[in-house]
């Protein structure tokens, strides 16, 4: 029974000394794990609540992950979209929020079209495009006339709901 406890301390130890050997060698940080809300767009009644997270397809493209929730009114022919982020960086992370306010400028059965005037930095314009049949959504910025800015393009996504 004596040996078989130096074994295991043995085994151990070693188990050990490699890990910090393979570490001090290559020390990798540990990279955090950050999960999108479900892509879900629910119309109910005359509203359409909306949720996921945009991925840029063109433009400049943010470091890290955000969450979006976007509540559509059709009575009052507005949106709210309300965007969460994690920036990572080399420094660490920082958690920015912000809230754009859209006027509904068409909605029919397939799609609901809004627009936020000049809502990023004073000199960017953002259009929503929410498309009621395939359940997903897209955004667009430019700067308006006389403004200069980036131009992009991003869609909305998310993680799948995992079982328990």
């Amino acid at each position: 029974m004596r040996y078989l406890n130096y074994l295991l301390i043995s085994l151990a130890s070693a188990l050990g000394a490699a890990y910090a050997a393979l570490w001090l060698h290559n020390p990798a940080p540990i990279e955090p794990i950050t999960t999108l809300p479900p892509l879900e767009v629910k119309q109910l009644g005359g509203d359409v609540l909306i949720w996921g997270g945009w991925r840029t397809v063109a433009g400049y493209m943010a470091p890290g992950v955000n969450a979006v929730e976007i509540r559509c009114n059709r009575e009052r022919q507005a949106c709210t979209e309300a965007v969460a982020s994690i920036l990572h960086h080399d420094e660490g992370e920082d958690l920015e929020a912000q809230v754009f306010a859209y006027q509904v400028t068409s909605w029919t059965a397939e799609r609901v079209q809004a627009q936020a005037s000049i809502a990023v930095g004073h000199c960017l314009d953002r259009h929503l495009v929410i498309d009621l049949t395939t359940h997903g959504a897209a955004l667009e910025w430019s700067p308006p006339a006389g403004c200069e800015g980036d131009v992009g393009r991003a869609v909305l996504v998310g993680d799948p709901i995992l079982p328990n």
